[in-house]
């Protein structure tokens, strides 16, 4: 089952009070209290750790180099870290699912750089780059970062790593996690990404209870080992709401992976296909309206595009634009490039955005997204947050609902007045686009058709989404 990316939720029972309002002779506040169950979660011989070699709290993170909230789960552990010093260590585990996200070689990039000494600094790198994980974006890392790139890619394509990777995710399905960010601090369980305040309250309890111990006797080398004595060995207990949630997964699956029997559109029908999140180029009264399903990574549909910039500029206000996104898995950037352009629409940039995107060379990855953003005008911050919110993640996904109901897994496709033409042909689009746009002129000349009735007219009768070949 692929990890469930939960951004919110924190399931350790915290007891957070408030601070004093001024220092002057006020007492300090109360600790945090933890009152969570611990969970039984061995070391392994070699690690990639940071921090103090002898610890009072072990975090051991479970995270996936495709999940964004754990990208921000490590920032916030390089500041914990740097506030703690040798009195926190965090152990890195991965949790990767084949197929999603390639995060499988992510995480193998990561391991082959630790090989040669720079995991570290690989993991940045993948954290800076979200999303793009194909071989020559891995290979320009491992260049920037001074590895033995022969070494580095022999060791990708032999799969010299798989083995770690395996036995992480062996251990994070026997511990029972769903979700991911997930973190295991002296064993309290942290499901989803949390604030650095409520990291520091939790650290500063553990620290307190550790001091505690090693007043009793306990060495300090031993602090980790004599909690885990007493550590529960059973699973972790799901969290509130795990069922939906699982339910959820299941439906993103047949996203990634469309059922082999799926029934394509006819040609000789029209299908009535509402705009989706992104917003419409082009008035609501032009007699023609192009819906075009593309993937930003497609090769054809970037031929596509250059045809469409010049029909675009040929018909005006005649003809009304729509894009539902359809990015496919074997293109790794093409979500979070669908996700992008989604993004700056909410700050009415759809259309330059969408643009800029085919314009743009070399890799597609979270900082061309920003660096695009800041140059389109953006406020790159809120455009940050919408690329990662949840309902941004939604619009792409019912995108792809529509597509697999429509029976289209292959880019691009349009739909011109509902009639649907597939894939791209040099020409083809702007012919299509004529005879509507000739049999929109024959109505207003014949029968009086009043403009912004004329495309509801040609397509009257259309098969709306009840009546699509797909359930």
């Amino acid at each position: 089952m692929r990890p469930i990316h939960l951004c919110t939720a924190l399931l350790v029972a915290l007891g957070l009070t408030g601070c004093p309002s001024s220092d002057n002779g006020a007492e300090a506040a109360p600790r945090v209290r933890i009152d969570a169950e611990r969970y039984r979660v061995p070391l392994f011989g070699e690690e990639y750790a940071r921090g103090g070699e002898t610890p009072l709290v072990t975090v051991i993170l479970y995270t996936d180099y495709a999940c964004p909230p754990c990208g921000r789960t490590w920032s916030v552990m390089d500041n914990l870290l740097e506030d703690y010093g040798q009195d926190l260590r965090v152990i890195f585990r991965s949790y990767t699912v084949p197929g999603f996200g390639k995060g499988e070689e992510a995480v193998e990039a990561a391991f082959a750089a630790g090989a040669q000494g720079k995991f570290w600094e690989m993991h940045a790198e993948l954290f800076e780059h979200i999303g793009a994980f194909d071989r020559p974006t891995l290979r320009k890392h491992a260049q920037s970062i001074g590895l033995d790139v022969p070494k580095f890619m022999d060791d990708l394509d032999t799969g010299a790593h798989s083995g770690t990777r395996m036995r992480h995710r062996r251990e994070a399905k026997r511990l029972g996690i769903v979700g991911l960010p997930v973190a295991f601090v002296n064993g309290l369980y942290m499901a989803g990404y949390a604030e650095e305040a409520a990291w520091h309250g939790i650290l500063d309890e553990e620290i307190a209870r550790s001091k505690d111990l090693l007043a009793s006797g306990t060495p300090r080398a031993e602090l980790y080992d004599k909690v885990m004595a007493s550590a529960s060995s059973k699973r972790v207990t799901a969290p509130k709401g795990a069922d939906k949630l699982r339910a959820e997964l299941a439906d993103k699956q047949k996203l990634t992976d469309p059922p082999a029997n799926l029934v394509a559109p006819t040609h000789d029908a029209r299908y009535d296909i509402a705009p989706g999140e992104s917003s419409p180029l082009g008035p609501d009264t032009a007699p023609v309206q192009v819906v075009e399903l593309l993937d930003f990574q497609c090769p054809y549909c970037r031929k596509a595009h250059e045809e469409l910039l010049g029909l675009r500029e040929k018909h005006g206000d005649d003809v009304q634009f729509v894009v539902r996104h359809v990015p496919l898995e074997i293109h790794t950037a093409a979500r979070g490039a669908a996700k992008a352009s989604v993004a700056a629409g909410t700050q009415g940039k759809f259309w330059p955005y969408h643009d800029a995107i085919f314009a743009h060379e070399g890799a597609l990855d979270r900082a061309a997204f920003i660096a695009i953003a800041t140059e389109l005008g953006l406020d790159v911050e809120q455009f940050k947050a919408d690329l990662d919110s949840t309902a941004v993640g939604q619009a792409v996904d019912d995108d792809l609902r529509t597509s697999l109901r429509l029976g289209v897994v292959a880019t691009p496709g349009f739909f011109i007045n509902g009639r649907y033409v597939s894939g791209f042909r040099p020409g083809r689009l702007g012919g299509v686009i004529q005879e509507e746009l000739d049999a929109a002129n024959k109505l207003a000349e014949e029968e009086g058709v009043p403009r912004d009735q004329l495309r509801a007219r040609l397509m009257d009768g259309a098969i709306g989404p009840e009546g699509y070949p797909n359930p």
